[in-house]
């Protein structure tokens, strides 16, 4: 593997075990009732999501450039088709906790999706020079 898809992978772990514990003291100490059993797959699930996209989107800007700016926003609206039938699919089977299942979602989409753009615009900034 090469060094950007490690420290990016190492980067997204940090970041999970840091939103593991603070889910956890949150939700054990403050907001107990609105603990979802789904939330660490949704965790995990983002997670997986986000390091296949990245080693995706490494192996395009490595072979061409072109076709990696050209693709960023396509791979963009697929994780956002993949993140809303995620949620979809819970919602129709847990319809009394959607709020609380919707504002976790959105809360791990804003926090991957900004790593995620972040290392990919460090990438491609520096394939550009």
């Amino acid at each position: 593997m090469n060094t950007s898809l490690n420290r990016f992978i190492a980067k997204i772990l940090a970041l999970s075990t840091a939103i593991v514990l603070v889910g956890w003291l949150a939700f054990s100490l403050f907001i107990p009732q609105y603990y979802l059993s789904i939330f660490p797959y949704a965790l995990v699930f983002f997670l997986i999501v986000a390091i296949a996209v990245h080693t995706y989107q490494l192996k395009l800007a490595k072979k061409d450039i072109g076709k990696f700016t050209r693709s960023t926003m396509l791979i963009t609206f697929f994780k956002l088709i993949v993140y809303s039938v995620f949620a979809v699919v819970y919602i129709a089977n847990d319809p009394e906790n959607a709020l609380v299942f919707v504002i976790a979602l959105f809360f791990l989409y804003l926090v991957f999706s900004f790593v995620e753009v972040s290392e990919i615009t460090r990438i491609s900034k520096r394939k550009d020079t």
